[in-house]
């Protein structure tokens, strides 16, 4: 079936932990962090504001935090098995993430995975981190800066797959043929009477595509 798309989350999917979040939080101003997130949760502000927002005080050099990174972030287990599964059918697997090129790279070459990636990119400026958004502003569906756009664009007239986590996955999430979720997003498409699989890890995700 090689009209299959699978597009993966990363930070909390691919990764255990939502490496923006621990980043924002242990390198840049924790009441900064906690302030933006919260009005996030009461949806005072917009992802992109707040991601732009619990960036601006990292001030670390980025090879610092990428130095710390492969030190500390586990993978969550299966996703090379997923990788290859995909390999092995012809479908195409794309990350697609809210978070950063320059951090996501390291990971995946620490792992041996050549997968394509979608993601914005940062300015490590010592005065504070600028985030270098790809996406567009406002999705005509959510009204926010979202995947939505580039999720769609990779279908075409075939399946996709997503797979998340969390806040930035419900747009894309909702407009995909068949969803994984877990953590907070399974928590939103339960709310919304949305059909998904539940996952804790990629073999069980793997297994499903599989058969």
């Amino acid at each position: 079936m090689s009209d299959r798309t699978i597009v993966v989350d990363f930070d909390g999917t691919v990764t255990k932990t939502d490496l923006l979040d621990t980043i924002a939080s242990r390198f840049g101003d924790p009441e900064v962090y906690q302030e933006v997130e919260d009005g996030l949760d009461e949806g005072r502000m917009s992802l992109r504001e707040v991601i732009t927002r619990e960036f601006r005080p990292v001030r670390k050099p980025i090879d610092e935090v990428v130095r710390w990174e492969l030190e500390n972030v586990e993978m969550r287990p299966g996703f090379g098995e997923l990788v290859g599964l995909a390999r092995e059918r012809e479908w195409r697997l794309v990350i697609v993430s809210s978070g950063f090129h320059e951090l996501i790279e390291p990971i995946l070459e620490r792992e041996g995975l050549d997968v394509e990636l979608h993601a914005n990119r940062v300015d490590p400026d010592p005065e504070g981190w600028i985030v270098d958004w790809r996406y567009d502003e406002t999705c005509e569906n959510c009204g926010e800066s979202c995947k939505r756009s580039i999720v769609r664009q990779f279908g075409g007239e075939g399946e996709i797959v997503y797979i998340g986590d969390g806040y930035s996955d419900r747009c894309a999430a909702e407009s995909s043929d068949k969803v994984f979720a877990t953590r907070g997003l399974a928590g939103y498409l339960t709310e919304r009477g949305i059909d998904f699989e539940p996952f804790e890890d990629f073999h069980t995700v793997a297994r499903s595509l599989a058969s």
